[in-house]
């Protein structure tokens, strides 16, 4: 799906005080490179402490959600934290999809994760019965949600 990348860079400015605020308050420094349509988020796991960089690619965001990764920021290697459940819910940290939501463009099977059963990347916002977030300050709360439950990066 072809989104013009001037909006998208409309909708994700619209969305960044919200996500800076959150991110903030829990400890995290946020950049934004409308140029790439990256959005990065630095700051450390809650559990081992080991910095950690959270990024959302975000080309065709809204039409399509982000595809969010784990990376270490001192040498730039994927990463991922290890799953623990949240809640009584099991874990979104999953190898392979990085991220097992449907606000990750990498879950979905047109993208090399498991899910065909949600209906495509473009029906994100319609996928029920699993975690639930439509912004991206709502989908980074999950990612810290789920990070404070996690004891660690692999």
């Amino acid at each position: 799906m072809t989104v013009p990348k001037a909006t998208t860079v409309a909708t994700v400015e619209e969305e960044l005080l919200g996500v800076r605020c959150y991110a903030e308050r829990h400890g995290w420094a946020v950049s934004w490179d409308p140029e790439t349509l990256r959005l990065t988020f630095d700051g450390t796991h809650p559990s081992d402490k080991r910095p950690l960089r959270v990024i959302a690619a975000l080309d065709g965001y809204r039409a399509l959600p982000p595809a969010w990764s784990f990376e270490d920021p001192g040498t730039g290697a994927a990463c991922l934290p290890k799953p623990a459940p949240v809640l009584g819910q099991s874990s979104i940290f999953h190898d392979g999809c990085g991220i097992c939501a449907p606000f990750n463009r990498c879950a979905y099977k047109q993208h090399a994760g498991p899910h065909q059963d949600w209906g495509g990347p473009e029906s994100w916002l319609n996928v029920r019965g699993h975690v639930q977030a439509t912004t991206l300050a709502a989908m980074f709360a999950v990612i810290v949600g789920h990070l404070k439950a996690s004891p660690g990066i692999k």
